[in-house]
């Protein structure tokens, strides 16, 4: 939760330029970790935010979902990807399984204008034990192992240091003080959030040049 890095850092982390970011937190479609809405701190970021914005990216072009679903399925879901995280940075490919986030398609049902979709993580084999039953049309599967090596390659041409782990897993020193970490984060964000959406509603809005 130390691992904070300055808006520059982060933005070619993820390789987005600063007007995309801005103009993604005014619609909706950013992603930052942990579920939150908006990064603790103006100006700064955790490692993790870049996970969270390369995964809704990578929902998008990959498994169908519009901008803002996708950005809204990463905060929905932190906590398992989060998961998957820790499992491929301590068992990484081709040695072990690989770890996706996948977007199940269900079939059309009557009265249904839209095609229905569940969210699924995991191995490969249990996606699809988890999907048994279901009327699947289609499977979008994003590698969260492949997410990594996307975020390393970014760092490494931007000459950004990345720690060795991004995670702590659960039978490790010090999970416990990480997930208290994560929980009083989740707090200042949302603090944050609030505080910023009540002065919006106290003053008239004004045109910004950040809005992160």
């Amino acid at each position: 939760m130390r691992q904070v890095i300055p808006r520059g850092d982060f933005l070619r982390l993820v390789r987005v330029k600063p007007s995309t970011l801005d103009q993604r937190v005014m619609t909706g479609e950013a992603a930052f970790a942990l579920g939150c809405q908006r990064p603790a701190h103006v100006g700064e970021y955790l490692i993790l935010d870049a996970v969270a914005m390369l995964l809704a990216s990578m929902l998008n072009c990959f498994a169908g979902l519009e901008l803002k679903a996708a950005a809204d399925e990463v905060r929905e879901y932190w906590d398992g990807w989060l998961t998957l995280l820790t499992k491929a940075e301590r068992f990484p490919l081709p040695d072990h399984s690989e770890q996706f986030f996948a977007v199940a398609w269900l079939s059309l049902e009557p009265g249904l204008s839209r095609r229905r979709y569940r969210i699924v993580m995991g191995e490969a084999h249990k996606i699809a034990e988890a999907l048994a039953g279901e009327s699947v049309y289609t499977t979008n599967f994003v590698s969260i192992h492949l997410l990594l090596r996307h975020l390393r390659a970014n760092a490494q041409r931007a000459n950004i240091t990345l720690p060795e782990r991004l995670t702590i897993d659960d039978d490790e020193p010090g999970y416990e003080n990480w997930r208290a970490e994560i929980r009083a984060y989740q707090e200042r964000s949302e603090a944050r959030f609030r505080a910023r959406a009540k002065a919006k509603g106290r003053h008239p809005a004004r045109a910004r040049a950040r809005v992160t």
